[in-house]
């Protein structure tokens, strides 16, 4: 049984660092990108409904509320538009609020200025898969250990 959980827990935490890879390596390298200023010029309702669980503990539609802020910014001459507030999971974006006509500082790739973000860096979600590995390692120990 304990086998078949460490397996589990390996396998999962594997797929979900393999799925969020891209994300994972733009965060990190955002650590590095230049700044600038940017204003929220529009707003959208991307809220979804998906299989989760409820209030009260229950399976079933759960409503994700998030709204993706549109801004706008400039890289020399050039002024582009982005909606992307962070590299992360929905958690992370839904606690942003921020009316139209908002100022933003804007993190931006200087190899590719389009691609820009509001929130910079490694956000929590990333390290989903990270502690399903180490508790699929720490219960291989515990079971190795106690014999």
């Amino acid at each position: 049984m304990y086998i078949a959980i460490i397996i589990g827990l390996a396998v999962v935490g594997s797929w979900v660092l393999y799925v969020e890879r891209s994300l994972i390596r733009q965060a990190i390298a955002s650590y590095g990108w230049l700044t600038t200023d940017g204003v929220v010029v529009d707003y959208t309702d991307a809220s979804f409904t998906s299989e989760g669980i409820d209030r009260n503990f229950g399976v079933g539609p759960v409503t994700y509320k998030e709204t993706k802020y549109i801004y706008e910014y400039q890289v020399g001459e050039h002024t582009y538009r982005s909606n992307t507030y962070c590299f992360g999971a929905h958690v992370e974006q839904a606690r942003a609020a921020f009316l139209v006509g908002t100022k933003v500082r804007i993190y931006y790739d200087p190899k590719d200025p389009q691609n820009a973000v509001i929130k910079r860096g490694v956000q929590i979600s990333m390290f989903l898969g990270p502690l399903l590995i180490g508790a699929a390692l720490y219960l291989a120990l515990e079971l190795l250990f106690r014999r």
